[in-house]
């Protein structure tokens, strides 16, 4: 929401709906609330700022609830009214301690009051399911496994004829602490793997699982989709896929880290042996590395890239003439990537290995430098 709009409300009110909007984060997935339909319920004949009602539209379980949000501008110091989408959902005022003992003063207190009415509005959920015999399974099987705090529920349709769809919404415990920082450093935010699973009808005969990570870890793993969940059969419960789900998450970020860790190594050797003769290298995630190097009095450059997928992948050499150029104008170069390798070597035992194979291999590249190449003019 642009400052145009922050100016409609007013003056007595506008901290709380900047609050909400700059550090309102609830729920499982610590979405943030958005508001529209701004009004007032001044006379018309104000002019000045006066706007004091609006809708407030939360994430909740994979879905959203709107609640319209009721100040008196004539008396910003009074607590809000709030009217709910759903008549059913009725919230008992007294356990709404923050709106009870609402403090004017505080900026976010409106946010402390729409905290704790998710918290009765989950509570209102949890008792639809309560005749919902497979849902209502499912989701205290869960809760013996995941703290509640992490799990919410809701029933988007409920009428005499139909149940359903309804949404599971698991936040999954996977550790991202260890991911390498270059990863992170240019995307803020939290580190987050939430599960969505929507079952069509009460029955759970159709059943449709979904992942989504944050914006930091999804770059660091190569997006959701890349994770490829398992299939979410009807027979199969959420206490038993749930943790699948959170293992493959784990597993793939285990890979990261060791790819991270063994490219460092593999670096290190190589400065080990070629330290004097290095022109560049990768020093945060140690993916290239390039080396001036002489043989008989032939100067060339050799440039190691590893893959994001190294170890699985092998790296690529890629050597070039200081003097020649190929055909195209460009220096003379030659890039290889198939060589005697093994993704269950030791970093140093690869790096070992390349350097030998390296060796082995400089006559060869001069010799084609020469015959296949053009001296530089």
């Amino acid at each position: 929401m642009g400052s145009n709009l922050i100016n409609l409300f007013s003056p007595g009110i506008v901290r709380y709906v900047e609050s909400v909007l700059t550090e309102g984060r609830v729920g499982v997935c610590s979405g943030a609330i958005h508001i529209k339909d701004i009004t007032t319920g001044c006379s018309s004949l104000i002019k000045s700022p006066c706007a004091d009602r609006f809708r407030l539209v939360i994430p909740y379980a994979g879905h959203s609830v709107t609640w319209e949000v009721l100040f008196n501008s004539n008396v910003p110091d009074e607590p809000p009214d709030f009217i709910f989408g759903d008549p059913n959902f009725i919230p008992d005022i007294d356990n709404i301690q923050s709106l009870v003992n609402w403090e004017p003063a505080d900026p976010k207190g409106l946010i402390y009051v729409v905290s704790e009415l998710l918290e009765e509005y989950k509570k209102y959920q949890e008792s639809i399911l309560r005749n919902i015999s497979r849902m209502q399974f499912e989701y205290t099987s869960l809760l013996e496994v995941f703290e509640e705090s992490k799990v919410e529920v809701i029933v988007m349709h409920r009428t005499e004829r139909q149940v359903g769809p309804i949404n599971f919404l698991i936040r999954l415990p996977v550790d991202f602490s260890r991911i390498p920082t270059y990863l992170t450093k240019d995307n803020p935010g939290e580190d987050a793997a939430v599960l969505l699973v929507t079952y069509e009808t009460a029955d759970g005969t159709k059943v449709t699982p979904q992942l989504f990570l944050s914006p930091r870890v999804e770059q660091c793993l190569g997006g959701a989709t890349m994770l490829r969940i398992p299939h979410l059969t009807p027979s199969h419960c959420l206490i038993d896929y749930v943790p699948i789900v959170c293992e493959l998450v784990t597993n793939t970020v285990d890979q990261v880290v060791a790819s991270f860790e063994k490219r460092q190594e593999y670096i290190a050797t190589f400065l080990g042996h070629f330290g004097r003769c290095v022109v560049e290298y990768d020093v945060e995630a140690f993916s290239k590395i390039s080396f001036l190097m002489e043989w008989h009095d032939f100067f060339f450059l050799i440039t190691i890239d590893l893959p994001r997928l190294f170890p699985a992948q092998c790296p690529v050499f890629t050597f070039q003439s200081v003097y020649h150029e190929a055909v195209d104008g460009q220096p003379y170069s030659k890039v290889v990537s198939d060589y005697p390798y093994s993704p269950r070597w030791t970093s140093r035992e690869m790096a070992e290995r390349a350097r030998v194979y390296i060796l082995d291999h400089i006559a060869g590249f001069q010799k084609g430098s020469v015959t296949q190449g053009s001296l530089q003019q």
